[in-house]
């Protein structure tokens, strides 16, 4: 498929009509002398992945499976990669027309439903592959938590969502990636508005399964969510449930 918008933004797109994983895709095809952004996206995924193992299946033409390699240069920068994609994506999605907010650490969410979603996974050589998973048209087995552009009455083309948001993401990791200290604070002013989290009374289910009830109050300076219990503890990895105040 040809992809013209999209790969105007990015050096090197490999455009497949099929794939198991984007993310699994790229890494097969990963090589020393690949440019940073050299990215492969497919009209449709049969084995792509969320959080925590889950699936995110993709119907022919139906929504944007986009990876992309990124190279961070600190471990600053390498801890923000997730966020830093949430704020991006979200940023694509508010010029479009939606009134997208973020969930931590890596959901889109419209009227309280999952638009988009991110997985960033470690390569060899201090690389990273991060995936981006956006809706644009209703499918057949989609959840009642999601929500599409279509039904947000946003009318736009496969190739001109895809450019958007690699326009975008590259723009932020740019700042990101060049500048840390300087990025976060940045970045954590803007999460006081983009991030729906802060604020909220939240369940956090850790890895193995424990339960933990709090306030999430902010993010700090290595990309960790903040819940007061009462007292502060500090999320790196959580399955994180908002609660009715």
């Amino acid at each position: 498929m040809e992809l013209p918008l999209a790969a105007n933004e990015l050096p090197e797109l490999i455009a497949l009509a099929e794939v198991d994983s984007t993310n699994k895709e790229l890494i097969r095809r990963l090589d020393p002398k690949a440019p940073e952004f050299f990215s492969v996206t497919a009209l449709s995924q049969v084995g792509g992945l969320g959080r925590l193992g889950r699936t995110w299946i993709t119907e022919p033409g139906k929504s944007v499976a986009l990876s992309m390699l990124l190279r961070p240069q600190t471990e600053a920068a390498r801890n923000w990669i997730t966020i830093m994609a949430g704020l991006a994506i979200r940023a694509a999605a508010v010029d479009l027309g939606a009134k997208a907010s973020l969930k931590w650490p890596n959901d889109l969410l419209v009227e309280g439903k999952k638009l988009a979603g991110i997985l960033a996974e470690v390569a060899e050589g201090n690389q990273v592959v991060l995936g981006i998973g956006f809706n644009m048209l209703p499918q057949e087995n989609s959840p009642e938590t999601a929500i599409c552009l279509q039904e947000l009455q946003i009318d736009i083309s496969l190739d001109e969502l895809l450019a958007a948001i690699a326009k975008s993401v590259r723009g932020y990791w740019e700042v990101l990636n060049s500048d840390p200290v300087s990025a976060i604070t940045k970045f954590q002013e803007e999460l006081q508005d983009a991030c729906l989290t802060l604020g909220t009374k939240v369940r956090a289910e850790l890895p193995g399964g424990k339960n933990l009830y709090g306030v999430a109050t902010s993010i700090d300076d290595s990309g960790r969510l903040i819940i007061e219990t009462p007292e502060p503890v500090a999320l790196a990895a959580a399955d994180v449930w908002h609660l009715r105040n």
